[in-house]
């Protein structure tokens, strides 16, 4: 590649999703620490997360990478963080957690 030369965008191709199996239970104590403070406001912040993760898989590129590899994306309408790997057309969901809990808490799964 030349300088400022970027690889070929993933941008329109579909992506395959695989989660790491913590992923369930992070989204599901998303979904039931909202459902307590207000009925139906679980349902929607699992809808939050499906709407981003579908932003995802449509164009996986258009987040930045850290130093590790890791990507992460700030859901809209609630504090909470999608962090993931993006492995050739593989993208690996590693969590979703809170935006200010303790990186540590889901850096292992990377």
């Amino acid at each position: 590649m030349g300088r400022g030369s970027r690889p070929a965008s993933r941008c329109g191709m579909r992506v395959s999703l695989r989660f790491r199996p913590e992923f369930a239970s992070d989204l599901d104590a998303g979904r039931r620490w909202y459902e307590e403070r207000s009925p139906g406001l679980g349902a929607v912040f699992a809808m939050e997360c499906s709407r981003c993760l579908a932003r995802i898989q449509r164009n996986p590129d258009w987040v930045a990478a850290d130093a590790d590899g890791v990507r992460s994306i700030r859901l809209t309408r609630f504090p909470y963080v999608i962090h993931f790997l993006l492995e050739d057309d593989l993208i690996v969901v590693l969590a979703v957690m809170f935006g200010g809990r303790d990186p540590s808490a889901w850096r292992g799964r990377a």
